[in-house]
């Protein structure tokens, strides 16, 4: 409520100012924003490489993106595309602007015994509309640029699942029938309001081919449709830092964001739970912190892009860090700094043999064995390989005033891909934290408690996965879209708990050796840091398979409709062989009114 008198009282200042109008190219737009994918439709239509995948993009940059394309050259629908990109990135700036976004959502599904988290719906919590969203832009002068989002809108979790761990879940996700956005109607209370917000507030400042943003913002590095290996928008947000530079064939980006330490919501005694860790009153301390910095490339006559990205994990339980870490020019891996730090390394390539289509890849390397070191499968006591693999094919053609597009993508995963070892170098012990690329974000529970939810910061499905999808559709920037989605996965054993150990040959003469296997795993050799029974529960590779149907039109230019359906089944729930396969079908409708 406080934030919300703020907001009201910052209006009733801003009120007293002059509104007028100034050439500012400075608003950062969203890694899921509809100008940049349209960018992306218009660069393979004209047989280019993808535009820089590292988002959000200002204006500024989005403008010098859209300059390579030739108008004359697109076919109407093309030409309609690129007309309705000018009118987003060339509308007037004012000194500031205040928005109001409504939304009353509904959301029916059929089992409500095992589809009851937000991971379990297809159209997840990042997805759906909060019930009122107040926005407020500013643009002081030419260089700088300020934005605030304050979404009222439901928690993403309610509880605790139990009182002796620190899982925690959600009323609004599965455990009724039908729900909507109005968490304050049963089975939600006024008390379910999400206080955690904003969720997108940020500064941002910069000139001719250059931004810095600081504030909250979601990133994302990479082409992929399932996710990217560094940096995916699956977040809730990033606390961050970044600044990029970009010219005509070249793309500098360097970012942090900084997530609580693993010690503030792992149990310090594996035995009994620490309740104070729930409290808002629990001291916050220790340091966990993303460094990143990726370098783009345009070469072959816009045929191809390449893009190399580097990045660490930072940890300190003391809160100190060695400020070299923060160097962009380095390479970060060199500081060899294994106590406080991991790694990893991802290669992107796409190309676009001719128009209207675009092949595109990623590599991830986590870790690898060099000449002279033990080769995991082969020699004991060796450290896990851990690399990710991805394959893809985009489309976009023009028809009448919009476009047909398409998409198919394959991923692979290792089973230890990022994770790594904390204090014991051979064997990471139950309730000790690995420095991985698993984060968590403090989620505002009903009560005022204070909960984590711990996700994978690259991937969304993590190591030991295998993954497809295939999508298409037809979307008419402005008006209206639609769109079918099949995807099936198999995933074994591992997860984001999963301790990090030493792996051995295949020769296994004792039990206590851990094999390495490969993706996807079927017995869960390590210990796991949420499942003591992980190695005689979990003997099984499961099997997801989900179809979707989603669409939206836009009646007025203030008014939308739209609709999702999803059918999902999981064969092997919870990776045991045990138990029955599960289904769901879940259904959103929603209607939205922008002032």
């Amino acid at each position: 409520m406080k934030k919300i008198i703020i907001l009201l009282l910052l209006c009733v200042v801003l009120a007293a100012f002059p509104v007028s109008a100034s050439n500012n190219v400075q608003k950062i737009h969203s890694v899921n924003s509809d100008v940049y994918q349209a960018i992306t439709s218009l660069y393979i239509q004209s047989g280019y490489a993808l535009p820089s995948t590292a988002g959000p993009w200002s204006s500024d940059e989005l403008i010098k993106m859209l300059d390579r394309v030739d108008y004359s050259s697109l076919a109407q629908g093309g030409q309609y595309t690129y007309d309705y990109v000018l009118s987003q990135l060339y509308e007037e700036s004012k000194l500031y602007e205040f928005g109001l976004d409504a939304a009353l959502e509904t959301y029916l599904h059929t089992n409500t015994t095992h589809f009851t988290k937000p991971t379990n719906w297809i159209r997840g919590f990042d997805d759906r509309k909060p019930f009122l969203d107040i926005t407020l832009e500013t643009w002081p002068s030419k260089h700088f640029y300020g934005f605030t989002s304050l979404s009222i809108m439901q928690t993403k979790f309610s509880d605790f699942v139990d009182n002796t761990s620190n899982a925690i879940k959600s009323k609004f996700f599965g455990e009724h029938i039908l729900t909507t956005n109005l968490f304050f109607i049963p089975p939600g209370v006024i008390g379910d309001l999400d206080l955690g917000m904003p969720y997108r507030a940020f500064g941002s400042f910069g000139g001719d081919g250059w931004s810095v943003e600081v504030g909250r913002d979601k990133l994302s590095w990479g082409a992929g449709v399932t996710g990217n290996f560094m940096l995916s928008d699956h977040l809730k947000y990033h606390n961050q830092g970044r600044f990029t530079t970009y010219g005509k064939n070249f793309k500098y980006t360097f970012a942090t964001s900084f997530f609580p330490h693993p010690k503030d919501y792992y149990p310090t005694d594996t035995d009994e739970f620490n309740q104070d860790q729930r409290s808002q009153g629990w001291v916050i301390d220790g340091l966990n912190m993303f460094i990143g910095h990726r370098v783009e490339w345009r070469m072959f006559y816009d045929k191809v892009g390449l893009a190399l990205s580097e990045s660490i994990m930072y940890q300190s339980r003391n809160n100190l860090i060695d400020l070299r870490v923060l160097s962009p020019t380095t390479i970060l891996h060199n500081y060899y700094i294994r106590s406080n730090s991991n790694s990893l390394l991802t290669l992107e390539v796409d190309y676009s043999p001719i128009k209207y289509l675009n092949v595109y890849g990623q590599i991830a390397v986590d870790e690898m064995a060099l000449p002279g070191e033990p080769v995991p499968g082969k020699d004991d006591s060796a450290f896990p390989s851990a690399f990710g693999y991805m394959l893809g094919v985009k489309s976009s053609y023009p028809v009448n005033k919009g476009v047909v597009y398409g998409s198919f993508e394959w991923a692979l995963t290792d089973p230890f891909l990022y994770l790594r070892y904390g204090e014991d170098l051979e064997k990471q012990k139950q309730g000790i934290p690995g420095i991985n690329y698993v984060v968590a974000i403090r989620e505002y529970l009903d009560g005022g408690r204070i909960g984590y939810d711990e996700q994978f910061l690259g991937y969304p499905f993590g190591g030991d996965a295998i993954v497809f999808n295939l999508q298409g559709g037809y979307k008419h920037f402005g008006k209206w879209s639609a769109e079918a989605n099949l995807f099936y996965m198999m995933h074994g054993t591992y997860d984001q708990w999963t301790g990090w150990v030493e792996v051995n040959n295949k020769n296994i003469a004792d039990g206590e050796s851990i094999p390495y296997d490969s993706t996807p795993t079927q017995t869960h050799h390590p210990e796991n840091h949420l499942d003591d029974d992980a190695f005689l529960n979990r003997d099984a590779v499961s099997h997801t398979i989900a179809l979707g149907i989603k669409g939206d039109y836009t009646i007025l230019s203030t008014l939308n409709v739209y609709g999702q359906m999803d059918f999902i089944s999981i064969i092997h729930p919870g990776n045991s062989s045990s138990r029955k396969p599960i289904y769901d079908i879940q259904l959103t409708l929603g209607v939205s009114y922008s002032l």
